[in-house]
């Protein structure tokens, strides 16, 4: 196929090998140690951040509902009450950030894209927690610790998703067909 748009065959091996990494981050994020059970890196949004980057915002929000149900299967916990945090805290970052893209040009780049979408992710998951056992009020308490938290994490995942986009070449670009003029 020639002419820009990647091709067909390309966009689903580019979202397979996407999905593939998004799994491994969302399974092996729950053996790193962290110092509450509840708090996770967010590892697995690099996956998202780089769909939204190469692939587009449907497939980046496609991507978070495919780990975290999959993920959640592989790992035992799907439909469990972790199963409803991750899910609406994955889906609250991809859409939040497929939002800001894009904005994503200077000076919100990856890493502004991937703190928004960490605050999203935790807000929405205090949203929950305060829906279904708080209360408003006692989960709101914890949003100054739980937007900390967030600038933390999303600063790692957005700096690792922009190290990746620049190393592995990723973005509409890559996924075009070889040419003379596009090795």
């Amino acid at each position: 196929m020639t002419g820009g748009r990647p091709s067909r065959g390309s966009r689903v091996a580019g979202f397979g090998l996407l999905l593939a990494a998004a799994l491994v981050l969302h399974v092996l994020e729950r053996f790193i140690p962290t110092p509450f059970p509840f708090v996770r890196l967010g590892l697995s949004n690099v996956a998202t951040l780089l769909v939204i980057f190469s692939l587009g915002a449907c497939d980046a929000i496609l991507i978070a509902v495919l780990r975290v149900t999959v993920g959640s299967l592989i790992a035992g916990t799907f439909l469990g009450p972790g199963f409803s945090f991750a899910l609406v805290g994955g889906l609250a970052a991809a859409v939040a950030m497929a939002a800001f893209h894009r904005a994503a040009s200077p000076p919100l780049g990856v890493v502004g894209v991937s703190l928004i979408g960490a605050a999203a992710h935790n807000i929405a998951q205090l949203a929950v927690l305060g829906a279904l056992y708080t209360g408003a009020a006692p989960a709101m308490r914890l949003l100054p610790a739980g937007l900390l938290l967030a600038a933390a994490t999303g600063l790692v995942t957005g700096y690792i998703a922009h190290l990746a986009l620049g190393r592995l070449r990723l973005g509409p670009e890559a996924l075009r067909p070889a040419t003379a003029h596009n090795p």
